[in-house]
Formats: structure tokens, C-alpha cells, sequence
């Protein structure tokens, strides 16, 4: 599952909060100067108030004049003061009238009196300091200008012509207007020092928060994927990076479990990881940067051998060791976590792979073939198995021993692996052999991988025995032209791979070649099947089936059903295999008997086909089916008029499969669906079929059983309709 629509709706309500959080600081800093304000204002007004009264720095027609307006600034403070009591929230356009008062009164005072030679210039400053609490310090610079302004231009003592003729005046002019700038500069850097120490403050607890909330959604989670995609989002979210990756790192290497990438990533496939990088973080324990530091590698937490690396990827800015601790921090909150999540992993990695190459074993590999056959879209694509076998593995062990055998299906292995596509599944399917399920694969690109595989043994050059070098022998089928289900795939590729051996090994072979050689056997087909036996019993079928249009899957198909009835009817495993193999070789007579292309059963088939079966050393009871498989329940059939019991009950069982196949697939009828099929099967219920094996069939049919194996289309019709 990716995690980039996750990732990129979590980047949004991050920006979101960000604004959010940026208004809310804003807000607060506005209210938290305007106290500072009325604190100050309180403070000028009193000490103003005195200067005024009761010293002799004002003259008493100024007196006045400067009581009024001390009086009405501090009524605008009470009326300030009140405001902020019941809890107001000063918008800007506020902070900017309080502002514009303090200067509009402080300015009149100093007009009112001695200019900026009376003490009331002092007034002045609270502009300066409070406006650095209110909007920060490039406000407090502007404001301290805007006074210095005042300062120079507005009568008083010091006046434009005062300032230009004296150098005294000048001196002291430049001096009051450089203290406005250093209080305003200082004020401002204390603001912002302060304003950054909170914000990282609510940012730790921020962390703090998601540390918690993560620890606390992941502590019971096991699977790997789940818990390094929060791992590799939550990381994304705290540090800012745009890609990030989860690896696992291993002695075999490493393998990527989980990414994210936010919008504003680069566009366009990632850039490889830095394995080199990798390496050496997994090794030494400890993070790493790159040289512009944009890329960062962080330990996460190993165990059992594998090491989990964070990755993060931040092109335009630099990362800082404050991301460093960040992640450490996550690391440290999801440590459970992780552990868990390692130890699930190494459990899993021990029950579905093979201890001594790495590969899936093959407990996995029929799961994953079993898994492909159950695809939705399975009718409209490929699957295609491969087994490789270690040529003359058996001469290693003896000569070189175990250990050294042991060393070269490490080395065969690590080929395969090597050759094949990323997608492709890999396994190790018993002691010498390997397979490789291709899914979505055609049979040309399977042969072409084939061939890869047995150039690339080649290229190793692999030593086993003196003056030898390792080759395999491989064996290529896909679904649908060569089987139609996962049984029949296993099989056909088992076959190929006997012929890629018979003909001399380090080759590849596919089941079509081995089929096209059993059509043309002629006289030679039962000297065929009694060399092979059971290793060719399907391709036998397939030639057997390609004798005209009519007869394409059926025996496949007749082998899939009459299976499931099988199942159904309780047949123990040895007497359901002699069922499979009695029908793929029910119809092997017609490959001695010829006949015209629009025949489809040659009248005697049955008894050559029992010949056949009987001559290539299988058994008596294979043989019998073969040889009774058009009897019927009443006694009417062919070729001996068996009766009930009489009949062998797998002859009994591939008469009903043979009967539902030709139906259900329109082959010498018209096409039925599958419920007029078994109406028209219980028709013939105790007179053609067995009751009992009726009742089987349509269970199986009942819980879809069979509707995987049904042709696509009707297949053609045929001079010779098959009776019902």
C-alpha cells in the first residue's frame, strides 16, 4: 500500500496548523504588548505627572496644557486597561491605533514644553520598546525612525536650522536619534530571541504530542509495512523533508519497505538510495549526512540480523542536528514498536523463506501460485512457472562434500534471484531445484527469461566438480495455453524440465516442445510413456487434445472436474492421484488409432487406450478406468456393458466429468450454463450416471468449484455430437 496520499493530506494539515499556529503567535504577541504597553503607559503617566507637578521643569502656563493631556492619555490607558481585563484579543488594526496614540501624545507633550531638551522626550521610547512586543523588531526599527523624524523636523529647540548652524545641537541631535535606533534594535532582538524560544517550545511539546499519539497507534501493530509507513510519515512531518524510506538492511542487502513523498517533492522518479551511505551507517550504528547535507540516514532499530534505516531527503535546505534529535526522538518513542514490528518480520522471513539461499521456500510459492490463479483478472493474463534444476548436484556433494554443496545453491541461487525481473517470485522448490513464478508473463517472455537464466550460470562460472563448472536445466509453462489450473501449471513445467534433462541438461525447454515431440511419436508413444511414466502423463493429454479444435482443454478441463468430484465423493489422496492420471490419459488412444479432424471419440479408444496405459507399466487399476470410462449405470455402455458397482467408481466419475465438460463448454452441443448443464446430467441419473456421483458434481459445482475452468467462448461444433 502506498503512502503518498497519506503523507500529503497529513503535509496539508501541517500547513494548515502552521497558519494556524503563526495567527494564534501573532495574536498572543499583539495582547501581550498591549499589556506591555499599559504597564509602561501607566508607568510615563505617573512619572510625567510628577515632573509636571511638582518640580519646576514646566513652567506654569505649560502646566496646564500638559495636565490635560496626561489626563486624557490616561484615560485612553483605563479605557485599554479595562478591555484587556475582560479578555480582548487586539487585532493589528488596534495595535496600530494604540501606537499611533502613544506617539501623537508623547510628541505633543514634547511640543508643549522644552522640545527634545525637556525630560518629556523620554515618553517617546515606549513606542519603541512596545512596538517590538507588538509586531517585532522590523516594526520597532520603522517606528524608531518615524520618531527620530519627529525629532528633527518638529519645533522646538532643536529645529532644522538649529541642528545645521550648531555642532553641539548636531552632535546631540545625531546622538537621541542613534539611542532611538539602539532601543529599538535591542528591544526588537530580545522579542524575537524570546518569540523563537516559545515557538520551539511549542514545537517540542507539538513533537511531544505526536511522539505519544504514534507510540500509542503502533505499539500493537506487528506487520513491518504498517509500522515503518507511520514511521517514515510522522519523521516527514517533524523534520520537513519532502522523501522519505524505510530499509531494511541485511547481509543480503537492502530492501526498501515503505516511502513517502510529499507534493512538493522533486517530480519524476527518485533518486537511487546511496548504498555506500547505507553501508555505513548499518555498520557503524551511528547517523550520517551527506555532503550538502540534503540527504540524512538515521538507525532506527535492528534485530535478528537486519538493520531499519530511515532516509530522508530535503533538497533545498540543509538538515540540522535539531532534525537529528527529532528523529532520535521518534526512534526512541517507537522503540516497542519497532521491535515488535522486527520480530514479526524475522518470523515471517523464517516461515516463508529457505533458510540456506534466502528464497521463498516452497510452502510460500504454492500460496503465491495459488494466489495468482485466484486473480479477478486472471482470464486476460499470463502466468508462467519456471524450474531450474542444479545439473549433476549430486556428484558435488559426494566429491566435494556438503558444505561446498551448500555453497554453490548459495551461488545458483543469488544467479536465479539476479536474472530474474524484481516482481518475479523466487523459491527454492526441494534440494537441488529451483522455480520462479512469472505472473503477468507470456510464454515467449518466460523463454526468453529461460534463456537468461542459463546464459547468466553460464557468465558466473560457478565451479563445482574438477574442471566443471556449474549449468542448469530449465523447464518453462504458462497458464492458460499449456494448463488451466495451478495443479496442472506445477505438472506441466515438471515435464518440460524432464525433457530439458533428457535431452542432455544446461538448456531450457518448454512443455509445448515436449508436447509437439509426444504428437509426433506415432509408434513410439507407448515406448514414451513407459520410459517417463507419470513425468509426461499431461503432455500426453495436450497432444492428445491438439488433434483438432474440438478437442482443445479437454482433458484438462475432464481432469479439473473430475478432481472435484473426487473431493467430494471422499476418494483418499492415492485413489484421487490414480483418478488424475486415468483422466489425462482417458483419450490416449485416439493418438494410435488416427481418424479424419472432425472426429472427436473413435470407436475403440477406450480399449487402446487401456493397451496403451497398460503396455507403459501403470497401474492395473489406472488402466481399467481408462478401458471403462463410457460404461453406463443401466449396463448400455461401452465396451463391456458394465453395470453399478461394476464400474470401476473412477470411470463412474469421469463419465459425469466427461458429460458436464462437453455441455458446459458447447463441444458437439449447444453451450448450456451451468445449472441447465446439471439439469440435464439428472436426467440421465440411474439410467447413463451414477446418482451418487451426480449428487458429488453438484456440490462442487454449487460452491463455484468449477467456474475457473470454463472456456471463454463455445468451442466449435463437430459432425459427431457427443450423446448425452
Amino acid at each position: 500500500m502506498s503512502s503518498q496520499p497519506v503523507v500529503a493530506s497529513d503535509q496539508r494539515q501541517r500547513e494548515v496548523r502552521a497558519r494556524a499556529l503563526d495567527e494564534n503567535f501573532d495574536a498572543q504577541r499583539r495582547q501581550i504588548g498591549e499589556r506591555v504597553a499599559v504597564m509602561f503607559r501607566w508607568i510615563f503617566l505617573v512619572v510625567l505627572t510628577a515632573l509636571v507637578n511638582l518640580t519646576s521643569l514646566t513652567s506654569t502656563s505649560e502646566k496646564l496644557t500638559v495636565d490635560i493631556a496626561l489626563g486624557v492619555w490616561a484615560a485612553m490607558n483605563v479605557v485599554v486597561t479595562l478591555m484587556l481585563l475582560r479578555g480582548f484579543r487586539p487585532g493589528k488594526q488596534f495595535s496600530l491605533s494604540t501606537m499611533t496614540m502613544d506617539i501623537f501624545f508623547a510628541a505633543g507633550l514634547v511640543y508643549l514644553t522644552n522640545g527634545f531638551n525637556s525630560p518629556y522626550s523620554l515618553a517617546l521610547f515606549l513606542s519603541v520598546i512596545t512596538n517590538a512586543v507588538r509586531f517585532g523588531a522590523t516594526a520597532s526599527v520603522v517606528s524608531a525612525l518615524f520618531i527620530a523624524f519627529i525629532y528633527l523636523f518638529v519645533g522646538g529647540s532643536n529645529t532644522p536650522t538649529t541642528v545645521s548652524n550648531d555642532a553641539s545641537s548636531r552632535v546631540g541631535a545625531l546622538g537621541i536619534v542613534f539611542l532611538f535606533l539602539i532601543v529599538a534594535l535591542a528591544t526588537g532582538y530580545m522579542t524575537r530571541e524570546l518569540e523563537r524560544e516559545r515557538r520551539q517550545a511549542v514545537q517540542r511539546a507539538a513533537q511531544a504530542d505526536l511522539l505519544r499519539e504514534l507510540s500509542a497507534s503502533i505499539s500493537s501493530e506487528t506487520d513491518i509495512k504498517d509500522v515503518f509507513s507511520a514511521m517514515v510519515g510522522n519523521a516527514l512531518e517533524m523534520t520537513g523533508a519532502v522523501l522519505g524510506s524505510m530499509v531494511l538492511a541485511s547481509p543480503d542487502g537492502f530492501s526498501v519497505v515503505a516511502t513517502a513523498k510529499l507534493d512538493q517533492a522533486p517530480a519524476g522518479a527518485p533518486e537511487p538510495l546511496d548504498d555506500s551511505q547505507l553501508a555505513q551507517v548499518a555498520r557503524s550504528g551511528e547517523a550520517a549526512f551527506s555532503t550538502d547535507r540534503g540527504t540524512m540516514v538515521v538507525p532506527m532499530a535492528s534485530g535478528g540480523g537486519v538493520t531499519a534505516l530511515l532516509t530522508l531527503k530535503r533538497p533545498s535546505r540543509v538538515f540540522t542536528n535539531q532534525d537529528l534529535f527529532a528523529v532520535a526522538a521518534l526512534s526512541g518513542s517507537s522503540a516497542v514498536a519497532l521491535a515488535n514490528a522486527l520480530r514479526y518480520h524475522a518470523s515471517t522471513q523464517e516461515a516463508t523463506t529457505d533458510s540456506l539461499t534466502g528464497l521463498y521456500n516452497i510452502r510460500e510459492l504454492h500460496k503465491r501460485i495459488e494466489a495468482a490463479f485466484a486473480r479477478a483478472d486472471r482470464s486476460t493474463a499470463s502466468i508462467s512457472l519456471l524450474l531450474i534444476d542444479f545439473d549433476f548436484f549430486k556428484s558435488v556433494n559426494d566429491e566435494l562434500g556438503h558444505q561446498h554443496g551448500d555453497l554453490v545453491l548459495q551461488l545458483g541461487a543469488r544467479i536465479a534471484r539476479g536474472a530474474a525481473r524484481a516482481q518475479d517470485s523466487v523459491a527454492r522448490y526441494g534440494g537441488d531445484e529451483l522455480a520462479i513464478l512469472a505472473a503477468d508473463t507470456s510464454a515467449v517472455g518466460a523463454q526468453r527469461l529461460a534463456y537468461r537464466i542459463v546464459d547468466a550460470v553460464h557468465a558466473a562460472a560457478v565451479a563445482t566438480t574438477a574442471g566443471k563448472s556449474l549449468t542448469f536445466s530449465v523447464g518453462v509453462a504458462t497458464y492458460p495455453e499449456d494448463a488451466l489450473t495451478a495443479q496442472e501449471l506445477v505438472a506441466a513445467a515438471d515435464q518440460a524440465l524432464y525433457l530439458a534433462k533428457r535431452e542432455g541438461k544446461d538448456r531450457a525447454c518448454t512443455f509445448p516442445q515436449l508436447v509437439t515431440e509426444l504428437e509426433l511419436a506415432d509408434g513410439n508413444l507407448t515406448t514414451m510413456l513407459a520410459d517417463a511414466g507419470p513425468q509426461v502423463v499431461v503432455a500426453a493429454a495436450h497432444a492428445v487434445d491438439h488433434r483438432n479444435p474440438m478437442t482443445q482443454g479437454h482433458s484438462s478441463r475432464v481432469t479439473s472436474i473430475a478432481e472435484a468430484v473426487g473431493q467430494r465423493v471422499g476418494l483418499p489422496p492415492g485413489k484421487l492421484e490414480e483418478l488424475r492420471m486415468a483422466a489425462f490419459l482417458h483419450d490416449v488412444g485416439h493418438m494410435t488409432l488416427g481418424g479424419d479432424a472432425q472426429s472427436f471419440e473413435m470407436p475403440g479408444h477406450a480399449e487402446e487406450g487401456e493397451r496403451i496405459v497398460a503396455a507403459a507399466k501403470f497401474s492395473p487399476e489406472i488402466a481399467s478406468v481408462v478401458r471403462h470410462h463410457h460404461e453406463r449405470w443401466d449396463g448400455q455402455g461401452t465396451p463391456d456393458g458394465a453395470a453399478g458397482e461394476q464400474i470401476p467408481l473412477a470411470a463412474r466419475i469421469l463419465a459425469v466429468a466427461e458429460g458436464y465438460e462437453a455441455m458446459t463448454a458447447g463441444r458437439g452441443c449447444e453451450r448450456l450454463t451451468v445449472a441447465a448443464a446439471l439439469e440435464q446430467l439428472k436426467v440421465g441419473s440411474g439410467s447413463q450416471f451414477d446418482p451418487a456421483v451426480l449428487d458429488a458434481l453438484t456440490k462442487a459445482a454449487s460452491d463455484g468449484s468449477l467456474e475457473s475452468i470454463l472456456p471463454a467462448v463455445a468451442l466449435p461444433a463437430v459432425a459427431a455430437p457427443v450423446p448425452a
